[in-house]
């Protein structure tokens, strides 16, 4: 008796803001300090700028699997099914965009062209590979 293997479900991929953007933050820190540490009280609210940027990198991300992508931004969660996405489109900033069925446009945080590809393979092609040469 001979049992045939399964077709392992492949693993999630999540996309992230890259964690160098971090040394951005402080360098903001070290920049306010001074001002904030002479200009009174108020002035300590500069810190609130650092602290907004490092919520949105350490929360902003984009998780694809073989069923559903979940897009968390620093405001909220949005999760869709691969079948109700008709379509990607690049955005101004360079960041894909899912065009869904109902026509509304999800941003699909740190995702970029280069990993169309990987999108593809995890997709089970539903979206097709625009490096595959057919």
């Amino acid at each position: 008796m001979s049992e045939t293997p399964q077709a392992e479900e492949p693993k999630p991929l999540t996309f992230r803001i890259t964690p160098v953007a971090l040394l951005a933050v402080l360098a903001i820190i070290i920049c306010a300090t001074p001002l904030a540490t002479t200009a009174g009280t108020w002035a300590l609210l500069l810190y609130l700028i650092p602290l907004v940027l490092l919520v949105w990198i350490l929360r902003t991300r984009t998780t694809v699997g073989p069923q559903q992508v979940a897009v968390r931004t620093i405001v909220g969660r949005t999760r869709f099914s691969w079948d109700d996405v008709a379509s990607l489109r690049l955005d101004e900033r360079r960041w894909l965009k899912a065009v869904l069925r109902s026509g509304k446009e999800v941003r699909l945080p740190a995702v970029r062209v280069r990993d169309l590809p990987r999108l593809s393979a995890i997709s089970s092609g539903r979206l097709p590979d625009p490096t595959s040469q057919e």
